[in-house]
């Protein structure tokens, strides 16, 4: 097994310091990581992963269509496999933040949280406090498929060492392209073809597009989405904004001027408003983007009054999914720029899985985790049993014919929750192509779209930053009052209710707001996620 040491060493230099040691923005000396004793019922390779059976407790966040995990296929295949069995303490998602801060407020904790609400702040301050354990070397020792993904992807290793160097949780990962360029443009192509008009290319054959679909009929709406923000996020590669992805919704990299910046305050910005408000005023840009959701925008699409949309998918199409095709290639904006940052990392979220001190048994939880990042437990977490609830079709994982045609009318999502947890969960896997098919990521148009945008995606692409407590502490506060005026003023100016003349006033604010204190503790972090 290649050793994390080693992944460091490879892709970043050789350190004299203890395994995974990384500085701090301090002077201080990085507290050494104990190394992992081995357990007298553990297997150290194999199945099962313990000589005899044992129970651990994890804590984990309950979606309304799953009901209750013990007596799913999942867990009862992955106990029979591994020896261990899971006393699950689910909370529901909506009472869940409430629930774990209960938690750890008491030191009332379970062995492990799995996706049980674990934010990268809370990760890192109990991790510190010592109610979280550091993984470093159990992830060395007993983390095989880990090891591998880290060795394939430095960029994760990196995100997950906190700033005292240690790792406290396992991640939720994508590697699938359609999943990470999560919002795409889709147009309707039989309007275009009746328009007379190709795909659009550049941002200015986007709005001649809107125009044409608007003159055919003034009750059309050229351009929609579910809200606001997927409509930008697919705009603002074309003004070279997300330059480094949209993990950080509010800080990328200016590649010119060789600066992080603050977005929403760059002049480029302004022309994407600008942009957007002549949509808004002109009739092209859906007049309630501010309030619709994906029931609405379904709803408008069915009646057959939308000509473009942005979403992950063409689900909301409905059945006339059909009529709507990706863009041929990322928009290309008035100065040349032509990216798609609307691309997540591979790193989705840090915190998906933690193991707390209670925990006596924290060799063999790792294995039990590790089990589901690949292979026979990958295939077990995503599908379920073959034969059971998939089945191989032309050398694809498919879902059986009950779960996605079921006869008594349920969703797919209702239909999959009945036996597996993978609907909306946070959990410490990889999600793959290979286990997309019958998704609305597995659809041919959404594919299609996400390979058309793909050689547009940055380089580069950072995960969110960590923070130490006291950064995350002033971050708070300042983000409280920066992002709610940014909100505010987007919406304003792409309403026309604030002219683009207030603009320096609006940018003045800003920084009367703390900016260079926000940047300067954005840059902190960034410069550790190098240093890692």
């Amino acid at each position: 097994m290649l050793h994390l040491k080693s992944i460091k060493t490879a892709f970043v230099v050789i350190m004299a310091t203890s395994l995974l040691s990384a500085c701090s923005n301090t002077d201080k000396a990085t507290p050494s990581v104990q190394p992992a004793k081995a357990s007298k019922t553990l297997n150290e390779t194999g199945m099962p992963i313990v000589k005899q059976p044992i129970t651990l407790r994890m804590m984990a966040g309950q979606s309304p269509l799953q009901g209750e995990w013990k007596d799913k296929l999942l867990w009862k295949e992955a106990e029979k496999k591994t020896g261990i069995h899971i006393d699950w303490n689910l909370v529901p998602q909506a009472s869940l933040e409430e629930k774990k801060n209960l938690l750890l407020a008491t030191n009332d904790i379970p062995d492990a949280f799995y996706g049980g609400g674990i934010n990268s702040q809370d990760m890192i301050t109990y991790g510190q406090q010592g109610l979280f354990i550091p993984l470093n070397d159990l992830i060395d020792k007993y983390a095989p498929n880990f090891s591998k993904i880290l060795k394939a992807n430095p960029e994760v290793l990196k995100g997950i060492t906190a700033p005292d160097g240690k790792i406290y949780g396992l991640p939720k990962m994508s590697s699938n392209i359609t999943h990470r360029i999560g919002t795409k443009m889709f147009i309707n192509q039989k309007w275009l073809d009746e328009a007379g008009k190709k795909m659009p290319a550049t941002t200015d054959e986007l709005y001649d597009v809107l125009k044409a679909f608007k003159a055919k009929d003034p009750e059309r709406i050229p351009l929609s989405s579910t809200d606001i923000n997927n409509t930008l996020r697919s705009l603002a590669g074309a003004w070279g904004l997300y330059s480094r992805g949209n993990a950080n919704a509010y800080v990328d990299y200016d590649d010119k001027a060789g600066v992080m910046r603050f977005m929403q305050t760059d002049p480029k910005y302004k022309d994407l408003l600008t942009y957007m408000n002549k949509l808004y005023a002109e009739g092209l840009l859906d007049k309630e983007i501010f309030t619709n959701n994906a029931t609405i925008l379904t709803a408008k699409i069915s009646k057959g009054l939308v000509g473009g949309f942005a979403n992950i998918n063409v689900v909301p199409a409905g059945q006339l999914k059909a009529n709507y095709a990706g863009l041929g290639a990322a928009l290309k904006g008035p100065a040349g720029d032509q990216n798609w940052g609307g691309i997540s990392p591979v790193l989705q979220n840090q915190g998906a899985f933690v193991i707390t001190k209670n925990n006596k048994e924290p060799e063999a939880t790792m294995r039990w985790a590790d089990y589901f990042l690949d292979g026979e437990g990958a295939v077990l977490y995503w599908m379920g049993v073959e034969g059971k609830t998939f089945e191989m079709k032309d050398g694809k994982y498919r879902f059986v014919q009950d779960i996605v045609n079921n006869k008594d009318g349920l969703t797919l999502d209702q239909t999959i929750s009945r036996e597996l947890v993978s609907p909306f969960s946070v959990h410490p896997i990889v999600r793959e192509e290979r286990f997309a098919w019958d998704t609305g990521e597995g659809m041919p148009e959404v594919i299609a779209a996400a390979n058309n945008l793909k050689p547009f995606v940055p380089k580069e692409i950072w995960p969110a930053f960590l923070f130490t407590k006291e950064e995350n502490d002033r971050l708070k506060a300042l983000s409280n009052d920066i992002h709610t005026y940014v909100g505010e003023m987007q919406t304003q100016f792409i309403m026309g209710k604030a002219p683009f003349s207030k603009w320096d006033e609006y940018v003045a604010t800003i920084k009367k707001m703390g900016l260079d204190e926000y940047m300067k503790i954005h840059k902190d972090a960034y410069d550790r996620y190098k240093r890692n």
